[in-house]
């Protein structure tokens, strides 16, 4: 089940670090006649950090499904095995072993690397974009608007349990709404 968790655990570090440095650098850009951000502008910049992840999450998500699939090609081939020397036991008396070998990561990253070049590793960069940039499109500005609610005033911080419930209910509405695009 957890077959490619180790290249989610690897890159989640990196992917979450540029997507929320490039908010931060887009809210700050998209701010700086020194005006409150509007709604609109906020999108902008979960649009651009949402845009900057993919660079970090398209080969991830490669990575993972390759790893899952080998998983799965892996786990027939062996049950086949078993049925056949099922097979072949009652018929001959006798039962070789099974050979696993599993394959990894990094062995999948060369193959791909070596057959299709950088592009192998981008491949289904537009779906992942087009689940990733309108999370951030809507994971950002209402986590921010929600954040505020739990002020008691603008310039002290929301306690962190309020910080910690507006990325929970902010996270899950973005989560429910690219469902159909994940």
């Amino acid at each position: 089940m957890y077959r490619g968790a180790a290249v989610n655990l690897t890159l989640v570090t990196p992917e979450k670090a540029i997507k929320l440095a490039a908010n931060d650098f887009f809210r700050y850009h998209l701010s700086k006649d020194g005006k409150k951000l509007t709604l609109l502008r906020e999108m902008l910049a979960g649009c651009g950090a949402g845009t900057c992840q993919v660079i970090v999450t398209t080969p991830m998500e490669m990575l993972k499904i390759q790893l899952q699939d080998a998983g799965r090609i892996a786990a027939q081939k062996k049950l086949m095995a078993a049925q056949a020397q099922l097979s072949s036991a009652t018929s001959a008396g006798a039962a070789e072993s099974v050979v696993e070998t599993r394959t990894t990561a990094t062995q999948i990253t060369r193959e791909l690397l070596r057959s299709k070049g950088i592009a192998g590793l981008y491949k289904g960069l537009g779906a992942t974009l087009l689940r990733d940039v309108p999370f951030s499109i809507v994971y950002f500005p209402l986590f921010a608007n929600l954040n505020k609610l739990g002020q008691k005033s603008p310039d002290v911080k929301a306690p962190f349990y309020v910080s910690f419930l507006s990325g929970c209910l902010a996270g899950s509405t973005a989560a429910v709404a690219v469902n159909p695009c994940d």
